[in-house]
This record gives structure tokens, sequence and C-alpha cells, in this order.
């Protein structure tokens, strides 16, 4: 993924704050073209400055770290399972995390919520480590993790941990163990862990922090839709079917099999307190509950007669949908001049990726028929090429430009200002702040979506006049 443009708004956001940490060794203060963005705390962005600082300012190094916290809970799970279920279970369960598309999208995707996912995890599965043995230090690190993971995403880490724990402690009748685990000094040290970092930011920004980050960014994405990403209550069981593509039937048949016994209540409580949490949520995103993906795979694991058949159908729904793309694009009206600018040329985007993804997947539903479930890991790395190719054409039709424009940038001394905040990756590319200026003056370049549909790229640098 490596010359794969990054994607904005996250990508870009999370890749450029890191940047500009590098560039004004200012490691506090969340800063994006010349704005305070305290949209999440500051642990992620300083493992991505480290990444930039070791690996150069490119893609991969912006991405890095967040394939390397998906493998480590990976490694987490497929340990957990073994221990628990059975080595033969583990396999299956890293086989189907790495195959599904939410985890093939956000495993090389350069956003805090692989490195959220490896601490809430490493949180309960502490947890359930420690019900059984009662060890001080393996609580230590229950509050170790969930601390860190205030630093990473703010209150909803200790929001889904200890809302988890709570809800299986009372279902399984425990809550004295409720009065073991809520151990003052370490409750104060999950709280001690973030502090320094927001009490600097605090003196660097003042009340602006609480306002962005915690009244906007946590209350005000839990109680109204922002940034259009409104759904309904709804909203997530599309999301969880089109997720677990090609391993989608398995939601139907997980619990068949399944021993109604104290690890997968666990794990079941784990899986739906947050896909009824979001739920809820006026701003609603695909990944939100991906946090609880792995314990669902893991319930899934445990079914006795796991077919692969409808994986194949699965996979050839993909492969139609991609064959279908020419005639779709052709036919349909869309409204969107930024869409139908980079839809523009049918000769662009039917090229060698189009065709390779096609291949890639007619490849994966073939061998179907000639792997049995246990030899299946060639097939997922085969699927995982089909992916990329395809993640890297639409990266490129999407934000190619932009990647474009933003190395030129870099070579020359023209000020161009920014409409919005929507393109931080721009001034990733080019190595620049790009101030956001809501006042334009005559002579003002400005970098903006399109909207003349005489051009065909979506992005266009134009002149105030």
């Amino acid at each position: 993924m490596y010359f794969t443009p990054l994607f904005d708004e996250d990508e870009g956001f999370f890749a450029e704050a890191s940047r500009q940490m590098l560039a004004t060794g200012d490691f506090i203060t969340i800063n994006v073209n010349g704005e305070q963005r305290y949209d999440k705390p500051a642990l992620f962005f300083w493992f991505t400055a480290l990444s930039l600082k070791i690996f150069g300012i490119n893609e991969l190094a912006a991405r890095l770290p967040s394939f390397v916290f998906f493998l480590f809970t990976l490694v987490l799970f497929f340990g957990f399972t073994k221990k628990y279920f059975s080595e033969k279970n583990a396999i299956l369960v890293a086989t189907t995390a790495i195959g599904i598309v939410q985890f093939q999208v956000l495993a090389r995707a350069a956003v805090s919520d692989n490195l959220l996912n490896l601490l809430v995890a490493g949180a309960l599965i502490g947890f359930y480590k420690y019900q059984e043995t009662s060890q001080i230090k393996t609580l230590f690190w229950i509050y170790t993790f969930a601390g860190l993971g205030f630093l990473t995403k703010g209150p909803i880490a200790f929001v889904i941990i200890f809302g988890v724990i709570l809800l299986f402690l009372l279902l399984t009748k425990n809550l004295k163990l409720l009065l073991k685990i809520l151990h003052p000094l370490l409750v104060a040290w999950a709280f001690i862990i973030p502090f320094p970092w927001f009490y600097m930011a605090y003196q660097k920004s003042g009340d602006f922090l609480f306002s962005d980050f915690i009244i906007k960014h946590n209350f005000g994405r839990f109680s109204q839709t922002m940034e259009s990403h409104g759904g309904h209550i709804w909203y997530y069981l599309p999301v969880l079917l089109l997720s677990f593509l090609p391993f989608s039937h398995l939601l139907f048949f997980a619990f068949k099999d399944m021993k109604f016994d104290k690890k997968n209540l666990f794990l079941l409580i784990w899986f739906l307190f947050p896909f009824v949490l979001f739920s809820f949520s006026k701003t609603q995103l695909p990944h939100y509950i991906s946090i609880g993906y792995m314990p669902l795979i893991v319930l899934m694991g445990q079914m006795k007669n796991l077919k692969i058949t409808p994986v194949f159908f699965q996979i050839i729904i993909l492969l139609g949908l991609f064959l279908a793309a020419p005639i779709f694009i052709k036919n349909i009206r869309i409204d969107d001049i930024f869409v139908t600018t980079m839809l523009a040329s049918s000769s662009t985007i039917f090229d060698k990726y189009y065709f390779g993804t096609i291949t890639m997947l007619s490849i994966s539903a073939i061998g179907i028929f000639r792997f049995s479930k246990e030899k299946m890991f060639p097939l997922v790395l085969i699927y995982f090429m089909a992916t990329t190719l395809f993640i890297y054409k639409f990266a490129t039709l999407q934000q190619g430009f932009v990647k474009e424009t933003g190395l030129k940038l870099r070579k020359n001394n023209e000020t161009v200002f920014m409409k919005d905040h929507y393109n931080p990756s721009l001034s990733f590319y080019a190595q620049k702040v790009f101030t956001i200026k809501a006042t334009l003056q005559k002579g003002d370049k400005t970098f903006q979506k399109n909207t003349l549909l005489e051009t065909k790229n979506g992005y266009l640098i134009t002149e105030i006049e």
C-alpha cells in the first residue's frame, strides 16, 4: 500500500497532524493547517510521528502503526482462542479476521481504531484472566490498557471496557468481584496515564481543548449528527453483513453450535455492548462497531460443520459487482460533479488494476472447490491481493490529484489557501501548511472540490477574481 494515496479526511488528518508534530517539535498540540483539532488525544499521533521519523514522510510510514496494531490484536486473540477453545479454532479465527472486508480496509488505514481495538482487547482479555486467577499484576494491566485507551480515543475506551465488565458481572451474579476490581489506586492510575497530555494541552489551548474534544467530539458525536454521518437504529445491521463479506453467512449460524457458557457469554457481551451503544448514537460510521468484531469471530469459529460453499457465492457477488460496474457507470445519473469527474473516462477506470481485481477474485472463487476450510489461508492471501488492487485504484481516482498537486506544491513557494479542513493530505504531500481561510480575497488561490464539468480532475486550484 506504499503508493496508494492517503484518503481524506481521516487518513490525511492523522498523517498530517503527526507530520506537524515532527516539523514543529510540538508533540502536545494536535494541529492541521493552522487549526487546532482535538478530535482525538495524542497517543496514536505519537506512534505515527515515530514511524514517519524512522521511515520518512510517506504513506507506508503513516499506515504502518495501524497495521502493526492489527497484527498484535490478531496475535492476542489467537492466543486467547487457542487457550480457551482450540488451536484449530484459533487458526480459523485468524483466517476469518484477515479475510473480512472491514479488516481488509481498516488494517491498512492510517487511523487510530486498530490501536483502540488492541488496547480494549488487552484490557478485556486481561479481565477474563483475572476473574480466574485474581492476580494483582493482571489487574494492573487492565487499568493500564484502559488509561492508554483513553489517551487514544478518549472516554469511549472506559465506557466499553468497564461497560462490558459490569454487564458480565451482573449477568453472572458476581458483583463481589467488582469490588475487588475497583481498586482506588488502580482507578487513579488509569486517569494518571492520560492526565499529563491533557494538562499540557490545556496549558496550550485553554478551554478549547474541552469544548472541542469532550463537548464536540465525544458528547456531540453521540447526541447529534456530525459531518453528515447520521444513521438509524438499524444502521449497523446491513453494515455488519457487508463488513463480514465473504464470511457474512457465518453471522446467521454463529450460535447454532455454541455452548452458552461463561466464556461465550463474555464474548457475546463484548460484541453486543458497542453494537447497541453505537446503534443509538446520532453520528454513525461503519468502523465504529469494529471494536466488537474479533469476539464475534471467535464465536463464529466454534461451528462444528463450517461450510465454505457460501464463501464462493459471496465472492461471486463481489465479482458480479465489478463486472457490472461499466454498465452501472454508463447508465446511472450521478448529480455529484466530483464523482462525475472521477468517473469521466472509462479507459482510466477499467485498466490493469480493474482486470487484476477481477482475476484475483475469480481465482479465489475457483480455489474454494479445491481447498478444505483448514487450508483456506492461500485463498485469503489471493483475496487480499484483489482488495489491494481495488483500494489502490479507488484511492488513485479519488485522491490521485490531491497527491499529485501536493507533490508539485512541495517544489515551489506558491501560496494556496484551503476552503475547509477536508483535504489535510495535500499538506502532508506538500510538507507545508495551507492556511484555512473562510473569507477569500481577490487573487487568492484555493484548493477545493471541483464544480466544473469541463475538467476531469476531482479537485481544482482556483484563483479568486
